[in-house]
């Protein structure tokens, strides 16, 4: 039609006839203004408009981030919604778009398989993500393996860091999954693991450890077929959830965070639609924990959870809870296992008692004897006895005098004495590095938002690690209301951050904010549906 009017436009000006403007806008249907623009020399609308996009100034980290071996569109999103918040960034459509406009990933190739689905508590279905290497901002090179435990008819999933892939740490994966759960399927699906599998026999069998396991928890234990990926289907699926993690390489400082960020990982999985059920697996696992068997008595839960087996560092050292305690050198490297009684360490190599050590909160328990062995040939022999006696003994004062013990109440008397409580914590370093760089302003509104909070703190290791989780994504302007959310929104059975007392509090006080809150979820919520119908 445009190029009709174009047309007949060109033909009127070469026999210098005046267009009628009006008589063309009712041939056309068009406003004569525009017939009027057309006669103009106007070409209309471009085919593509270049206004750039607000995720080009993210363009090389997406890209670098695009490179890692195994990673996901959705797990970058996941990083960057960490890393700058959701205001900077947005949804993961609009992300997912941009990638895709740009061509900055190339498309995967997908085999087909059939799909099979299980009632309510029927199927689990585990297996490993394994050999997940990650360095940290420090350089250290972490090795990680991740234990995915998946119910297959909601989708809802348990994540377990582990270090190493021994059956202890199968089974303690597996049990805290089903206390999670609340409960116990009545058929566990395995891949081919060595811990679970006998595979140098034909036909393969389930490992006797495996089959105790099963039996003390009531479960069935199977294996999938050979060759056939679509028995486990549902796991292999959520794995690629789980390679969100690799985006985080050189981006985190501790092990302790790497398990902070796969549990916000693992949150995520479960309450983000699952696009094969097209259901929260939160949502559906409402349904199925009802279906699932009873949990076994806590003392057979405890003969698994209590794992025994020790490495023994360079140092000569074993952790056991928070402290470490020494053995002989000639074990480094070695495994050992340890039994406590009467507030005493037993340590055992080969089933044989080699050294025990009083339990106390002591960061570093050096036996004399083990001391002196580490030291032989470093230091001159008439001098040895001295130079240990001095050593150790400077260690235990250095180590006491770094022991800074401040309570909430203590902590409001000044910024000192509140950098001294933070530090207590082990997210603690984070925040305060942070605090280092905000303006003098900044630090004055979060030294008085921080004391607002601390006479209603109920759990200080969550209120710290929730205060670095929010500085992280910009959102920390309100402290005390970031807590009052966390606590009123929690679904999982996580410590409460605050008190009754500053729930009802800070419930009063922030009534029109949270209102205002609910209010815009469910307005967004409901525009959501509304557009999902639609389409």
């Amino acid at each position: 039609m445009i190029r009709q009017l174009k047309g007949e436009l060109v033909i009127m000006d070469s026999i210098n006839t005046k267009p009628n403007y009006a008589a063309l806008e009712r041939k056309y249907n068009l406003d004569w203004r525009t017939v009027k623009k057309y006669h103009q020399g106007y070409e209309g609308r471009p085919a593509t408009r270049n206004k750039g996009s607000k995720f080009d100034q993210y363009k090389d980290e997406i890209v670098d981030k695009l490179q890692i071996k195994r990673t996901s569109v959705k797990g970058i999103h996941h990083f960057m919604l960490r890393k700058y918040g959701f205001e900077r960034i947005g949804s993961y459509s609009n992300f997912n778009r941009y990638i895709t406009i740009n061509k900055l990933k190339p498309k995967d190739k997908i085999k087909g398989h059939p799909r099979y689905e299980k009632y309510p508590g029927e199927q689990c279905q585990v297996d490993w993500k394994e050999d997940i290497k990650l360095t940290s901002k420090s350089g250290e090179v972490y090795v990680i393996n991740v234990l995915h435990v998946v119910l297959k008819y909601s989708r809802y999933s348990h994540l377990e860091l582990s270090i190493q892939k021994r059956f202890d740490d199968v089974a303690r994966g597996l049990i805290n999954s089903f206390i999670k759960f609340g409960g116990v399927p009545k058929e566990l699906l395995f891949d081919n693991m060595s811990t679970v599998a006998n595979t140098s026999t034909r036909p393969k069998r389930l490992t006797d450890s495996i089959t105790r396991l099963s039996k003390d928890f009531s479960f069935k234990a199977k294996l999938c077929k050979a060759r056939s990926p679509e028995t486990k289907g549902t796991v292999e699926a959520r794995n690629k959830i789980i390679d969100w993690i690799r985006v985080y390489d050189k981006e985190f400082e501790t092990l302790e965070e790497l398990q902070e960020i796969l549990k916000d990982i693992n949150k995520c999985m479960n309450i983000e639609i699952n696009q094969e059920t097209q259901m929260s697996p939160t949502a559906l696992f409402y349904k199925e924990k009802e279906y699932l068997q009873p949990l076994p008595t806590r003392s057979i839960i405890d003969t698994y959870l209590t794992s025994n087996k020790y490495k023994v560092s360079s140092e000569a050292l074993i952790r056991y809870g928070n402290s470490k305690y020494s053995v002989d050198p000639k074990l480094i490297g070695e495994e050992v296992t340890v039994d406590f009684l009467d507030n005493k360490l037993y340590i055992y190599y080969n089933g044989k008692l080699v050294t025990l050590h009083a339990l106390n909160e002591k960061p570093l328990n050096y036996k004399k004897e083990h001391y002196e062995k580490l030291m032989k040939g470093k230091v001159d022999e008439n001098d040895m006895n001295a130079i240990i006696n001095d050593n150790l003994e400077m260690m235990d004062k250095i180590l006491e005098s770094r022991a800074v013990k401040v309570s909430e109440k203590a902590a409001m008397k000044s910024e000192e004495a509140l950098i001294a409580y933070i530090n207590q914590s082990n997210y603690g370093k984070w925040v305060i590095n942070n605090y280092a760089h905000l303006t003098d302003d900044e630090k004055l509104k979060f030294i008085k938002d921080i004391n607002e909070v601390l006479p209603f703190v109920k759990n200080k290791e969550q209120f710290i690690s929730h205060m670095k989780y929010s500085m992280k994504l910009e959102h920390c302007k309100t402290i005390a209301f970031e807590c009052l959310i966390k606590d009123t929104m929690r679904i999982d059975d996580s410590p409460c951050i605050l008190t009754e007392e500053g729930l009802e509090y800070f419930s009063k006080k922030y009534k029109n904010e949270m209102h205002k809150l609910f209010k815009n979820v469910t307005e967004k919520t409901y525009e959501a549906q509304m557009k999902k119908q639609e389409e």
